[in-house]
């Protein structure tokens, strides 16, 4: 009886869970993008500052560079090169609803396949700028561009704006390029 019931369990939880981790690109068509500056297309151009937007967690601005040579779409992407600690690289705030699934996605890629994987993550936080949930993938990049992507879902009620944040390890021989960082609103979970 009991292992009837653990195998009803994980039945039930695998249709429950499974159906937030199933979003993908195609669940993203027609619906808006909430990241601002996306694909770093906005702002003043200047190689040495950050685009409009985005910002660094860390004093480690010497090893970003706004680049215009090596975009996945439009114009521009961010150069990162030979980072000798690890980079974190924030998004602005963005409106969230606590109840709605968001599928999020980066494009990446680097001088060289790697094994030192980069983080996506997609964090919560409420009106007073506490944060309420976090969600995290990683993937590893190649030297064609790489989608790493994140499903997050059943937030926190108190949710009210997000961040997406993009973390590349210390690894002073690499170089990595970042375009096309999105989250979209994909389902409205029914209560």
């Amino acid at each position: 009886m009991e292992k009837i019931i653990i195998a009803l369990f994980i039945v039930l939880s695998s249709c429950f869970f499974g159906s937030v981790m199933d979003f993908s690109e195609k669940d993203i068509k027609d619906n808006e993008n909430e990241v601002f500056n996306t694909s770093f297309e906005i702002g003043e151009y200047d190689p040495q500052k950050l685009p409009d937007g985005w910002f660094l967690l860390e004093d480690t601005s010497d090893y970003i560079t706004w680049d215009n040579k090596n975009p996945h779409t439009g114009l521009k992407s961010l150069k990162v090169e030979h980072p000798k600690d690890k980079i974190n690289i924030i998004s602005d705030a963005f409106p969230i609803d606590a109840d709605h699934v968001y599928y999020s996605r980066l494009f990446v890629k680097t001088n060289y396949n790697s094994n030192q994987s980069i983080t996506i993550r997609f964090l919560a936080f409420d009106s007073k700028g506490k944060r309420v949930s976090k969600f995290s993938n990683n993937g590893l990049p190649k030297q064609d561009w790489t989608q790493i992507d994140i499903t997050s879902g059943f937030l926190k009620s108190t949710a009210r704006f997000g961040r997406i944040i993009i973390s590349i390890p210390r690894k002073p021989d690499k170089i990595y390029w970042l375009d096309d960082i999105e989250s979209y609103a994909v389902y409205r979970i029914q209560k």
